[in-house]
This record gives structure tokens, sequence and C-alpha cells, in this order.
């Protein structure tokens, strides 16, 4: 799979702006790699993959990602607008966008990226633009109303390193039965059903689920404090501080906040 200009008409009129502006010069072109496939991150509406393997490429057309959207698809569109670069996606797996950006075939990575202590030294992450943590979900009708109950019970987590130690630790205190799922959709198929009496995950995605569907219920507060960056390789320092002081604007401008509140609702009821 290739890779995607956007067509999004405000992105376009920034880049005539800073085309005018700087008379011949076009403004750069950066790659950006990301998992296409995650809702509400980043999704094609009516594309349906749910069967796809995970661990390769999104099988997604130039056509149909001209209909992407998602709450990383608006905060990729707000930093190259501020960073006055024209995006291009590389449809990526999520479990291969650090190795496809440390051998060049794209030049940042955005998309539910957190480092972990197995991210090669040839990447480096930018200031976090987005805060998140594990949060447990459960049917809405279970008995389960703390993290106390979940003693002895099955709770399902995606393989993430970057949650490995909040996990060891839940393991001691909580005492639950872990159970490895690599498919967040399936996660929540599997507490449906009940095969799964909880599952821990990423409280964005946890967040929104729950506000668009009855059948599954919050339990307390997000159990650890990361955050999602954009990654580059450490061989492009200038490339890096374009990215922060892009998200630093976008911070003070309240533009990430806007973006947030839109996807997943206020933090409380």
């Amino acid at each position: 799979m290739g890779v995607l200009t956007f067509g999004n008409p405000m992105l376009a009129g920034m880049a005539l702006a800073l085309l005018l502006a700087a008379g011949t010069s076009a403004p750069d072109v950066l790659r950006f790699g990301m998992d296409t496939r995650g809702v509400p991150g980043s999704w094609v509406p009516g594309l349906e993959n749910r069967r796809e393997d995970s661990f390769r490429d999104p099988q997604v057309t130039r056509e149909q990602l001209q209909k992407l959207q998602g709450l990383e698809v608006d905060i990729l569109e707000a930093i190259a607008a501020q960073m006055g670069v024209k995006p291009e996606i590389v449809p990526t797996s999520w479990f291969h966008l650090e190795e496809k950006l440390a051998d060049g075939r794209c030049d940042l990575i955005l998309g539910s990226w957190t480092p972990n202590p197995r991210t090669p030294e040839t990447i480096v992450a930018s200031i976090p633009y987005y805060d998140w943590g594990l949060m447990t979900a459960v049917r809405a009708n279970s008995p389960v109303r703390t993290l106390a109950d979940l003693e002895g019970l099955r709770v399902g987590h995606i393989p993430d390193p970057s949650v490995e130690a909040p996990l060891s630790a839940m393991l001691v205190s909580l005492k639950a039965q872990f159970v490895e799922i690599k498919d967040g959709d399936a996660l929540f198929d599997q507490v449906a059903d009940g095969s799964l009496d909880a599952m821990l995950f990423d409280s964005m995605y946890v967040r929104w689920r729950a506000r668009h569907d009855p059948q599954f219920r919050i339990v307390g507060e997000p159990l650890n404090r990361l955050g999602y960056h954009v990654g580059v390789r450490s061989a492009d320092p200038a490339l890096l501080k374009r990215v922060n002081a892009a998200i630093h604007a976008l911070q003070d401008s309240g533009a990430l906040a806007r973006i947030r509140l839109k996807w997943e609702g206020p933090s409380k009821p």
C-alpha cells in the first residue's frame, strides 16, 4: 500500500496560504505511519476489517482512505497544519509502527503510540498530545462495582508492552485471572458474551465505547497515566523540535482539548 495525501479543504487552504507566503516553495511532505483500523482513533466508516490480521498492514485502498476519520486523524491534521506540512498516511499495523519508522518507510508515527522499554534507541517520542491509561469495562448488568470485585475473575487485556508494569502490579494486588487477547474488539465481544468478566483497555476507546454502547459500563478511573506521542527518528532532532512546537501551540490554543471532547465526550458524566 502506498501513501495517501489528504483532501481536507481546510488543510488545502492552509497549504495554499503557505505556498503564497513562501513564493514558489511548496510545503514539506511528511509521511505519517498510522493504523487505520481503530475506532475512535482512525477508521474508515463502512469498511469491515474486523477479521483482518491486526499484525498485518491494513487492507485499504486510496479511495477508502479518503473517508478516514477519527480523533487521531483530527490530531494528525491539526499537527500537520500547525507545522505547515502536507501529510501523507502510510497505512501500518499498530504492532509494526516502530519498525516502519526505523527503516525509513515513514517519517513519523502517530496513532495510540506510547514508547515502551522495547522501543529502539533510534526512535524518540514527542511531548504527549493526549493522556490515557488502562480503564476497566464490564457488562452493564455486571455485579462488579469496584476494582476489588475483580478478584478471581477473568480479566482480558491486549499484549501491549507499555502496560506490562501496571498489569503486573494488579496481578499481585487484585489476584484476578488475566487473559491476553490480541484484538480490542474481541475483548469487548468476549465481555459481552460472558467469556470474560471484565477487560482492561485504552481509556480513550473504553470511554467512547461506553458512551455509544449501553451494554458496557466503566468501573473506576484509569489505573495508570501514560501519554500518546508522535514518534520520530532520533537522527532527525530538527523534525522533533517542529513537532513539539506544533503540539505546544495546539495545547495552548485549546485545539487538542476540543478534539478530545468531540470524540470522547466529557471526562465525567
